[in-house]
């Protein structure tokens, strides 16, 4: 069902809100905001155990970092304050540990009142292991009890359960999840509602939520393999993969960039219910007058993190100062690798160039105040930093890496694109801006230009267009799940015109209804140079013939090309890499087409 033009509750879940927070919370909560402007009220949803979230949320309001229009949703708090709408019937008790002798171990006391309790952490003196934890309200009722423990065949056992304020279980669950997803279905699960779930690590346990009338939506805001992996056939990330693993209970997935979507949509499918919509960018008005701008300034803002790669900017500075020139790096954020980044700078006698600030909500005013920005991510979904430099005219010298920073910056015109890794690049970069001021001020310009354009942008009314489709699809789903297979070749045959026949073996039947080809992609560009289908087809054996022809346009000069298995269900595709299994030995051919074998790569002698 479409959306009310003039009524939306709008939820954006995450895990936590803290004081302080990085660019997803940033982002998450700005969004609400956005939300809260066009419907007059708009929700982030949390999950942690947070009795100070109250006091939190007043700090962020005062800061102008929430919007006093939207609310702040507790699992904990509301379960204290509101309650839980009752199960019908309350599920059994599948866990009952024998507690003997328990002791009062933490106890966490709600803020300003130390004679209140807000939980105690009990430990069974007699079983190791077993332990309870009790909510309870300022009244002093308890709301809710965690009781984790064995079962009597040893397994690990946990059972939440609900009270009211007569002391009455009003509902039970044996996860953490499923609490999380009921009491999520009593905030959201209606029609006028939408759901985007921002942190990685609340949507991994939300898999198993079943909505009837709003969609599930997902946003990615950052990449989805691991960090140097192929986007067609590399290693997950971490944090993505059990997301893009339990993709077909997800009603959507939202990326930042149309690059990012393509490039998941080569390798998964699905395309229909992938969309885009980027960051919103909040007002970037400063408080009072402008900071005077300073040419040999510069700037490197976000979490002191490996992915962030601060140290690349750092040996910039090194470079620059080497070549005579007098920059001052400012570095806004903080994170683990601080301590390793003032090592580098002592190392690289840059200490006096290079001023940490830790993390600051004066960001605009630091942007203002330097000519460029230095942004030597390794990766990113979308670099909202790089809009919030170019809104105060700071010009952003940054790698050219995937997904975000060529959607925001027009090389020589709003910034400078470089090759990751090119120092030398950067700072010849870096080195024109410091040295030419008309340059400088004409692409600071642009800068300005190119953010007040996009801030223009009705990101809600794109979210709201996402959200009918998705519950259109949702309402009229044929989707079907493609099964977890494997596939490698068991055979090469020469024919006689030049061409192969490739045998191909898959483990795990797919269905006969599911679309098999062999596809040739050019390495570099991965664009597709021949599409197969299959000439022979028996159980798990798949056989693909090439023609001489299809094989000269597949091997263009200069450029590798690659071979995969691409699967295609309803609108799920999978693409697999085609090799042999392990061999102790490798069949090749010299550059005088004669047959060789080699031991496999990383073999060890014996």
């Amino acid at each position: 069902m479409a959306l009310s033009s003039e009524h939306l509750d709008a939820y954006m879940v995450t895990w936590k809100l803290e004081r302080e927070f990085g660019g997803m919370t940033t982002v998450c909560t700005q969004r609400a905001g956005l939300f809260a402007q066009r419907y007059g009220r708009a929700f982030v949803v949390t999950f942690n155990r947070a009795p100070d979230q109250p006091q939190i949320v007043d700090e962020l309001v005062g800061k102008g970092k929430l919007s006093p229009d939207v609310q702040v949703l507790n699992l904990y708090l509301d379960l204290a304050q509101r309650g839980l709408a009752p199960q019908e019937p309350v599920a059994v008790k599948k866990f009952d540990p024998a507690i003997t002798d328990l002791v009062l171990g933490e106890t966490v006391a709600y803020p300003g009142a130390p004679e209140r309790p807000f939980s105690q952490h009990f430990t069974d003196g007699q079983a190791a292991g077993t332990g309870q934890t009790r909510f309870l309200r300022k009244d002093g009722s308890t709301f809710l009890i965690d009781t984790k423990g064995f079962d009597p065949q040893g397994k690990k056992r946990r059972c939440l359960e609900v009270l009211d304020t007569e002391g009455a279980v009003i509902a039970r669950f044996n996860t953490a999840p499923a609490l999380y997803r009921y009491w999520l279905s009593s905030l959201a699960d209606h029609e006028n509602s939408l759901v985007v779930v921002d942190s990685k690590y609340t949507a991994a346990l939300l898999d198993k939520w079943k909505t009837t009338k709003v969609p599930k939506l997902y946003a990615f805001h950052s990449i989805h393999v691991a960090k140097g992996e192929p986007l067609e056939t590399g290693q997950l990330s971490k944090p993505h993969a059990p997301i893009i693993q339990a993709r077909q209970q997800w009603d959507g997935f939202v990326f930042l960039t149309a690059a990012q979507r393509d490039a998941y949509v080569r390798r998964f499918g699905d395309a229909e219910r992938c969309f885009v919509i980027p960051n919103p960018l909040k007002s970037g008005t400063l408080p009072g007058p402008p900071p005077q701008r300073r040419s040999t300034h510069l700037i490197a803002a976000g979490s002191l993190t490996a992915n962030k790669n601060v140290a690349a900017s750092i040996k910039v500075v090194a470079e620059l100062v080497r070549r005579g020139h007098h920059p001052v790096l400012h570095v806004v954020g903080q994170g683990a690798q601080r301590g390793k980044l003032e090592a580098l700078c002592q190392e690289l006698g840059v200490a006096d160039q290079v001023l940490f600030h830790g993390y600051s909500d004066r960001l605009p005013e630091f942007f203002a105040g330097c000519t460029a920005q230095l942004f030597t991510s390794a990766n990113e979904g979308q670099a909202l930093v790089l809009l919030e430099a170019q809104q105060q005219g700071c010009i952003p010298v940054s790698y050219d890496i995937n997904f975000g920073p060529a959607d925001s910056i027009r090389d020589g015109v709003n910034g400078f694109l470089v090759e990751p890794g090119d120092l030398q690049a950067m700072a010849d970069r870096v080195e024109q801006l410091i040295t030419d001021g008309q340059l400088a001020a004409k692409m600071s310009e642009h800068c300005r230009q190119f953010a007040r354009e996009y801030a223009a942008n009705d990101v809600i009314a794109r979210w709201l267009e996402t959200r009918n489709k998705a519950a259109a699809l949702k309402a009229h789903s044929t989707r079907e799940d493609m099964p977890d297979f494997s596939a490698r070749i068991t055979s090469l045959e020469f024919l006689k015109d030049d061409g192969l026949a490739l045998g191909v073996s898959v483990r795990e039947p797919l269905p006969r209804q599911a679309e098999i080809e062999l596809v040739i992609l050019d390495r570099d560009t991965k664009a597709q140079l021949q599409s197969i289908a299959s000439s022979a087809r028996q159980d798990g054996l798949l056989v693909f013939s090439l023609s001489a022809q299809m094989l000269q346009a597949a091997a263009r000069e200069g450029s590798p090309s690659d071979v995969y298995l691409r699967c295609q269900l309803g609108g799920s595709v999978e693409l697999k890499r085609l090799g042999v299994k392990n061999s102790r030995t490798l069949p090749y051919f010299t550059s005088h087409n004669n047959l060789s074998f080699k031991p496999q790569t990383g073999q060890q002698k014996k």
